[in-house]
């Protein structure tokens, strides 16, 4: 027996390698919805702009309250009148540059997320759905005539920090961070909203319940593949359709119900 010089690996030493193993990962659902509903929104700020120069003879239309008022802004006596429309519109409609860029951007970066790991109509259920119980919270706490995208945009908020609570255990530490970055978020929002003029904050406190009960009967269940390869393959996402939609329009039921509760309590007016 001798021993091995220092420095030197043994004759004929072999190489262990590990064996390559399956890696699963979710498939993320391209942000189509959101990019129409950016869409959407800077289509209607164009339109208040060419409204108030047809009708008004202004360049102003977006800051001008005449405009806004004829294109369906959120005004609580017209539609205790009848004009229940307004509760939708006004999600489309922003008061100026500045109010449509930062939902814009509060759009732009919620909704490839939560779209992504959601689908398209469960991403439009929660953003139209909760946007209006935004709409209903400002119609029934607050006299203000306002407009925005805002409620749809906590909905969206809502739903995006329940969807990683819910599944936190399965995205590691990234789920950790997005998770904790998107409640930071909540709360600032919640504590300018609540501390800074002009700002319907009771909008966003609707929205974002809205978002939240919406969202927590739309969450989807993940499985391995029938077949399991080595290498990066995709979970497959499951999900019951007709319980889901009955979930949807039982939200739009309490959203009724909100409504309705708010009418016969008398909104407040301006």
């Amino acid at each position: 027996m001798y021993d091995q010089p220092s420095g030197q690996p043994a004759p004929h030493s072999p190489s262990i390698v590990a064996p390559p193993r399956p890696e699963f990962y979710i498939a993320l659902t391209s942000p189509t919805v959101s990019r129409v509903m950016i869409g959407l929104n800077l289509l209607t700020f164009a339109a208040t702009f060419v409204f108030g120069l047809v009708v008004f003879g202004t360049w102003t239309g977006p800051v001008d309250i005449r405009v806004l008022y004829l294109l369906g802004m959120k005004s609580n006596i017209d539609i205790l009148n009848g004009e229940i429309w307004r509760l939708f519109t006004a999600m489309f409609l922003h008061i100026g540059p500045t109010h449509l860029i930062s939902n814009l951007i509060g759009l732009f970066m919620l909704g490839p997320i939560l779209e992504g790991h959601l689908g398209h109509w469960r991403f439009i259920a929660i953003y139209l759905v909760g946007g209006l119980f935004g709409s209903v919270a400002s119609y029934a706490l607050s006299p203000a005539l306002s407009a925005g995208a805002s409620g749809a945009i906590f909905a969206l908020l809502g739903a995006t920090v329940l969807y990683f609570f819910r599944f936190r255990e399965n995205f590691g530490q990234k789920g950790q961070e997005i998770l904790r970055s998107m409640l930071v978020v909540l709360v600032l929002n919640l504590v300018l909203g609540s501390t800074v003029a002009n700002v319907d904050n009771w909008g966003h406190v609707g929205g974002l319940l809205g978002g939240l009960l919406v969202c927590a009967g739309l969450f989807p269940r993940y499985r391995l593949p029938d077949v399991i390869r080595l290498g990066r393959q995709p979970l497959v996402r499951e999900s019951n359709l007709a319980r889901q939609i009955g979930w949807v329009l039982l939200s739009i039921l309490l959203l009724v119900l909100a409504f309705w509760l708010a009418t016969q309590a008398g909104p407040p007016l301006r």
